[in-house]
């Protein structure tokens, strides 16, 4: 199949970012926290950092799989189901060999089965959006038909409920937008252009505009319009802007001395949403290089290291936004999204790449 890629070729080159933005309502009980362990960002040579990493992150796998459903799903939510099958595929398993094969077969077909007629995959857009992304780095690696026929019928439901201010909003329909919910489309369709579907460049013209109206002169971008930056959406705007491959725009410089006054800690704080911000934080960090990203990526890297327990999973951080009874028992969340941010260092997807 000869590529059809509607992406700038820079862009291309450069790889895609994955991105998450969810906010769920699920029920569930809170679990106990550990006691505060410290944390240190001391430098450490490549090799030695990748190899904690790997281990913790082969450690939160073991876990992840040992939660997977009799149906293939970790849960009923296919954002959760779309961020476990990411967490494999981030440490570079692959459908169809390997320890975890049975894994991504099944937890595929879990997802495939809840696409309606309509292509929509899930109840929101949140959870198409990270599912569609789920199964675009899946065709990369499994040309499947049905796959592949499904994943297109994802994909023009996105295009198709693309707002005509450039964004989309929690339903498969063309009237409203904000930030978080326009991310996670953002990055599906250009995980899908990388596995040649092809994404109309009006479309991309389109999400460029509404992420720029979105800047905060003072710095960050927001949630609907200019209304108010915060950490969570500070990060989502300068990825965004980044994936669409508008590394110099001049809104990112002011909204990363906003995120880089975000303190890392395991705290409710000005990162309310732990997981989410820090996800997007540590992809924008990376996209940006540097000192930016030099300062960065050890002060995240340490304390998720220093909070996973013994049996490979993650916890989060009392009184912030992201407990049980919002994203699901059996800390499939924050594990899989633990083990993503991590996986920054061993660059299997294309996320990982500059």
């Amino acid at each position: 199949m000869t590529p059809r890629f509607i992406f700038s070729s820079d862009l291309y080159r450069r790889g895609l970012v994955v991105l998450l933005a969810v906010s769920l309502p699920f029920l569930g009980s809170a679990t106990a926290q550990p006691p505060a362990r410290p944390t240190s960002a001391a430098p450490l040579t490549e090799a030695a950092v990748v190899a904690r990493v790997e281990k913790s992150v082969d450690r939160a796998l073991k876990y992840l799989a040992s939660k997977q459903l009799p149906d293939g799903g970790w849960h009923n939510n296919q954002a959760i189901n779309g961020l476990s099958l990411l967490a494999f595929l981030g440490r570079g398993h692959v459908p169809g060999r390997g320890p975890y094969a049975e894994v991504l077969e099944n937890g595929k077909k879990a997802i495939l089965r809840s696409q309606n007629d309509a292509g929509f995959l899930g109840g929101t857009m949140y959870e198409h959006g990270l599912a569609t992304l789920a199964l675009s780095e899946l065709y990369g690696m499994d040309p499947d038909p049905i796959l592949e026929q499904k994943l297109r019928k994802a994909v023009q439901l996105i295009i198709s409920a693309q707002s005509p201010a450039g964004g989309w909003r929690y339903n498969p329909v063309p009237n409203d937008q904000d930030l978080s919910v326009t991310v996670v489309q953002i990055v599906a369709l250009r995980a899908a252009n990388n596995a040649e579907i092809e994404v109309p460049e009006q479309v991309i013209e389109k999400a460029v505009t509404y992420i720029r109206n979105s800047a905060v002169p003072a710095g960050g971008y927001g949630y609907q319009g200019q209304g108010g930056a915060t950490a969570q959406t500070a990060a989502a705007g300068i990825v965004s802007l980044q994936l669409l491959g508008k590394y110099d725009d001049p809104s990112i410089p002011k909204a990363l001395e906003f995120l880089n006054k975000v303190p890392v800690e395991w705290k409710s704080g000005p990162a309310n949403y732990f997981y989410y911000f820090h996800y997007y934080a540590i992809q924008a960090q990376y996209q940006t290089g540097g000192e930016s990203w030099n300062s960065w990526h050890p002060k995240i890297r340490e304390l998720l290291l220093s909070r996973q327990n013994v049996d490979g999973s993650w916890d989060v951080p009392d009184g912030t936004a992201e407990q049980a009874n919002s994203v699901g028992p059996n800390k499939i969340y924050w594990t899989a999204m633990s083990s993503l941010i991590l996986e920054i260092y061993m660059h299997f997807l294309p996320a990982y790449q500059r």
